[in-house]
């Protein structure tokens, strides 16, 4: 479901809508989930599965878990290339976004890259006898995708996001690993046909923007699904991860995990890790001792460059769910913390302010919900000191999310949305 605040005139509103993909309209159809989805698997009769068997999984366009602008173009997307284009305006369902080349793959991230030049930076996964990973720029303007790379794999890994800094991307192969066979004849859920394989390691690729070279290294086991940032400084390269141990993280998603009050379940650590222009050696330190996840930063700003703050949801009491809201300046440890009773916060979304002076400058927003009312709340922080700054309240609960974005009233007007 699509959820949209407007702030406008001192006042906010609040809409909610569907949205309309092919897996939304065919369970409507059957009354029942109909498609597979990431950890849901549709109960089918024998036929179907003997059927499904033969001709193999069909990507869903569920598109449940961030949004996207492509050019002019505003998509709800998941971990597959099924872009859902919709309306701003109306949260309608305006169809599929495609690019105008054939590079293949069945699953992304629904974490690109864009740089200051509105260059769009991803990959695809290709499952096929043989397997690749082709990381491609799509420049500004043009949906015809440039290939810069393509890695070649016998097993492929689960990556949720990748990193970015100013000449190279930083792709990170989670130990968590399918293959062709298992990923088209196991019949699982889509995370379930993954396996944590710990003796395999954590790979790091470093791929060069313009040249498309590729250094690979290798370091201890670890999972990851969210980069907060990366940056080089001189010939050293530096991205910061939130990690866990293992997978056992989306194990924990299920619904009888989260009731279960697992009091590790909630977040990872943030970590910096480092690799020295020798490019032979890969090191890491803690940044904060909170459990957090959802990290979020002034990312306009700071994306690809050394920076200071990243905005997070965290876990303060152990065996609850995401409970706390904060900042943590990464080169001195400092954190900063929003809470409050019963109340859940989602994903902080940093907005900057438009005369901004520093890297702070602008306000949080967060989609909350108070367990005691049984109702939610849009959240507005300052950024700085992450004090209250308002609320607007909604009389339901709205579901717990993953991501959303900020956009501004000069890109709707942009679009003649204003």
């Amino acid at each position: 479901m699509l959820h949209k605040f407007v702030i406008k005139d001192q006042q906010v509103s609040y809409s909610s809508k569907y949205l309309e993909s092919e897996v939304y309209k065919k369970a409507m159809k059957k009354g029942k989930i109909a498609h597979g989805e990431f950890g849901t698997d549709p109960c089918r009769d024998l036929f179907q599965k003997v059927f499904s068997f033969f001709r193999g999984p069909t990507p869903t366009d569920n598109g449940c878990v961030n949004i996207i602008k492509y050019g002019n173009d505003v998509a709800s997307c998941t971990e597959t290339p099924n872009p859902k284009v919709f309306s701003l305006e109306t949260l309608e369902t305006e169809g599929n976004y495609r690019f105008e080349d054939k590079l293949p793959g069945q699953l992304t991230p629904v974490h690109p890259h864009i740089d200051n030049e509105g260059n769009l930076y991803s990959y695809l996964t290709e499952i096929a006898y043989k397997c690749f990973y082709h990381i491609y720029e799509a420049p500004a303007g043009s949906k015809e995708r440039r290939l810069i790379a393509s890695i070649p794999t016998k097993e492929f890994a689960y990556i949720h996001s990748f990193g970015m800094t100013e000449n190279y991307l930083v792709f990170l192969e989670n130990p968590l690993i399918s293959t062709p066979l298992e990923f088209r004849f196991l019949d699982k859920p889509f995370i379930e046909k993954f396996k944590w394989k710990a003796e395999r390691g954590t790979i790091i690729h470093l791929i060069h923007k313009r040249s498309g070279e590729v250094k690979t290294l290798k370091t201890d086991a670890f999972f990851c699904f969210h980069h907060a940032n990366a940056f080089e400084q001189g010939d050293e390269i530096y991205f910061d991860l939130i990690t866990y141990e293992d997978a056992s993280i989306v194990d924990y998603l299920y619904l009888d995990e989260l009731r279960a009050n697992n009091p590790s379940l909630a977040a990872g650590k943030l970590w910096r890790f480092h690799i020295p222009a020798s490019r032979n050696k890969v090191y890491k330190r803690l940044l904060s001792e909170l459990a957090v996840e959802l990290p979020r930063t002034n990312y306009s700003e700071i994306n690809t460059r050394p920076y200071q703050y990243v905005y997070a949801a965290a876990n303060l009491v152990p065996g609850n769910f995401l409970d706390a809201l904060t900042k943590i300046n990464v080169n001195t440890g400092e954190e900063v913390i929003w809470k409050q009773e019963a109340c859940y916060p989602g994903e902080p979304v940093f907005v900057q302010q438009p005369s901004a002076r520093s890297e702070d400058d602008g306000v949080i927003l967060s989609v909350v919900l108070d367990a005691n009312k049984h109702t939610s709340f849009l959240l507005i922080l300052n950024a700085g000191d992450l004090q209250e700054i308002a609320r607007a309240e909604v009389p339901q609960h709205i579901t717990f999310g993953f991501h959303g974005q900020f956009f501004s009233s000069s890109l709707l007007k942009e679009q003649g949305l204003d």
